[in-house]
């Protein structure tokens, strides 16, 4: 006979909605523990939002028959997770996360880098992510899914820190969540479009929850082992992204010096135009194209990655090293089971030109964490042409080990990263 399941009173979604009054400017604040009893199960918390595009008076903009210079317009790929810009989560009144206005970054790499063609064809499509070929054209068959007049619905996980790890918060926490929404240039992609322009309005936002009731016995058992042991930790895999900003019509970026504490597990990072960065309706924030690189340098605990330089040329097809190792940082290489659809092609001059450097042995291993080590890390950057005018933007996302305790009052305890 199978196991009786006996410590679960019941399981339920539960709807939470705005605590503040609602703005489509943001914040948006959510309490998502409106019983103190109840677990709350983290990986399955989700917003959903409700929006359409107008022009800024509000009126309908008509798409009119696809030709070679007819108007195109959409909402940017992975749109439940671009809406917003930050967040910051409390725990009983104290900060518990608090991440850079480069969320929308963090979820695009995370849904462009680490899942399958399976998964992003189906799953993701539910936040609004369709794949595509080939970054900032019309021609897109993403772009091209993505576009459409009237009202849309869209529903993303919270990919934060503490929610991006198994483990139920205990009860008694008073989790409140707060969202800060990117703007419209940010958030439209458009094509032939004149002088029109474009909002992009939030109609309406709540989240969805995921909650545990426990027999008493056992949520008494838990309480008593918490008081003997006081802390329960929450380990975890932090995320974090950073960018800095490289000045127009130079042949090289200076170490730019990112992280000053623990050394990351691994780091993947990519150049976009500083208008696409900023937020423009003729742009993609996505693109990441190589701009004429020739080496691209990690320094860290007195290394550097790789251990001689690249010697990229994009234009002449040198480049293979650098691909390679992006599918071997994310363990895509080798295997039947999992691949991220990003081809040589792609990656040349498509938007996809992403790094990325294993700085751990065990960086794609979650279940094992790395010695502490202390240590500046730094990017650097050399190019065979001058870098274009307006200059541009280097995204970097790293992984890093991280414990999140709770004593017996609830209080939140960091160990800090950065």
């Amino acid at each position: 006979m199978p196991g009786t399941q006996t410590c679960i009173q019941n399981s339920r979604w539960t709807v939470v909605n705005l605590k503040n009054a609602f703005q489509p400017e943001g914040p948006w604040e959510f309490v998502l523990t409106n019983n103190s009893r109840s677990y709350l199960n983290l990986k399955r918390t989700y917003l959903v939002y409700t929006f359409d595009i107008t022009d800024p008076d509000g009126n309908t903009i008509a798409m009119p028959a696809i030709t070679d210079n007819s108007m195109m317009y959409a909402p940017i790929n992975n749109i439940a997770h671009s809406i917003v810009r930050n967040f910051t989560l409390h725990i009983n009144s104290q900060l518990a996360y608090h991440n850079s206005s480069n969320y929308a970054y963090k979820a695009y790499f995370e849904s462009l880098l680490m899942y399958g063609q399976e998964i992003k064809d189906s799953t993701l499509t539910a936040a609004g992510f369709y794949f595509d070929k080939e970054i900032g054209t019309r021609d897109g068959e993403g772009f091209r899914k993505r576009c459409g007049t009237g009202r849309a619905q869209v529903a993303a996980n919270i990919s934060i820190d503490l929610m991006n790890q198994e483990r139920v918060l205990l009860n008694g926490c008073n989790v409140k969540l707060t969202a800060y929404p990117n703007k419209s240039e940010f958030l439209i992609e458009a094509y032939n479009f004149g002088n029109q322009k474009f909002k992009f309005n939030v109609r309406d936002v709540y989240a969805l929850v995921n909650e545990f009731d426990l027999t008493d016995g056992l949520s008494n058992e838990l309480e008593k082992e918490v008081l003997n042991h006081k802390m329960i930790q929450y380990p975890m895999i932090s995320a974090q992204v950073r960018s800095f900003y490289i000045d127009p019509n130079r042949y090289d970026s200076p170490a730019n010096t990112l992280f000053t504490s623990k050394m990351p597990r691994r780091i993947f990072l990519g150049l976009v135009s500083s208008e696409a960065y900023n937020g423009s309706f003729g742009t993609s924030p996505f693109d990441f194209k190589p701009f004429g690189l020739t080496d691209v340098h990690i320094d860290y605990c007195g290394q550097t990655l790789p251990g001689r330089p690249m010697d990229l040329d994009f234009e002449n097809n040198k480049f293979i090293e650098a691909y390679v190792q992006l599918q071997e940082t994310l363990g895509h290489t080798r295997n039947n089971f999992s691949c991220n659809s990003i081809d040589v092609g792609m990656f040349r001059n498509k938007g996809f030109t992403i790094f990325g450097f294993e700085l751990s042995p065990v960086a794609m291993n979650n279940s094992i964490f790395e010695l502490v080590r202390q240590t500046n890390v730094s990017v650097r950057l050399n190019f065979k042409t001058k870098t274009p005018n307006g200059g541009l933007y280097c995204i970097v996302y790293a992984e890093f080990d991280q414990i999140l305790n709770l004593d017996p009052l609830r209080n939140p305890i960091i160990d800090s990263i950065v």
